[in-house]
């Protein structure tokens, strides 16, 4: 089975704490995982860190068979507590934005482009929201918009750092029902930062449990 994200005897640390130690596991592709931790315990930074934003003290970690630097362009991140750029723009444009890491001004879109931007509005159940101005849209509404900015290229791995944070219950549900309907109609793996049990649950493959220093990989099916 080819695996998605691989630890080879992985150390993290944080300033002087070490977060983990000499971890090695391997996420096959394809999985939906759920990142499970205390507060404090590094999730976010292990998030950071297969993102090649934060650096690995020790070991190496392949992602989609390459180091996590090159292989950047091919993850869709969306981290805790992001803030969308540009209100006035309509939630169409925000997405756009996004196309092909444009980051200056808006893109003019090809027919590729345009079908992408509604590929990725579908998949985020956001098409009701394209013409809607983003300062009013509600927390939820945001996310969902800032979920199809993250697949708008298409990327085969997804990383979520604790995506039902600050949604109401309703919302946790539809977020969850969302993401598990995403990973059951394509291939990609998703791995997603969790605190406590979630509405994410029922979906999960595998889990990742971070607690102490160490890191375990478990059959979430079993």
């Amino acid at each position: 089975m080819t695996n998605a994200v691989v630890f080879h005897d992985v150390t993290l640390r944080q300033g002087a704490r070490v977060l983990v130690r000499h971890v090695s596991l391997a996420l096959p592709a394809g999985a939906f995982a759920l990142l499970r931790g205390a507060n404090g315990t590094g999730k976010t930074t292990l998030l950071r860190t297969l993102m090649g934003l934060h650096p690995v003290a020790e070991g190496h970690i392949t992602i989609l068979n390459a180091p996590p630097a090159q292989a950047r362009q091919r993850i869709g991140y969306l981290p805790q507590m992001r803030q969308l750029p540009a209100p006035q723009l309509e939630g169409r444009a925000l997405v756009a934005a996004a196309w092909r890491g444009t980051r200056w001004g808006l893109p003019v879109l090809g027919r590729t482009g345009r079908a992408a931007v509604d590929r990725a509005l579908r998949l985020a159940d956001a098409e009701k929201l394209a013409r809607q101005p983003v300062a009013q849209l509600s927390g939820g509404e945001r996310q969902r918009l800032a979920l199809a900015q993250t697949l708008l290229n298409q990327p085969p791995l997804l990383l979520l750092d604790e995506p039902l944070a600050g949604l109401d219950t309703e919302r946790q549900v539809e977020t969850a029902t969302l993401l598990g309907r995403l990973h059951r109609e394509s291939d990609m793996t998703i791995l997603v930062s969790v605190h406590g049990e979630t509405a994410l649950d029922r979906f999960a493959t595998h889990e990742i449990i971070l607690e102490g220093a160490s890191a375990a990989l478990r059959d979430a099916r079993i």
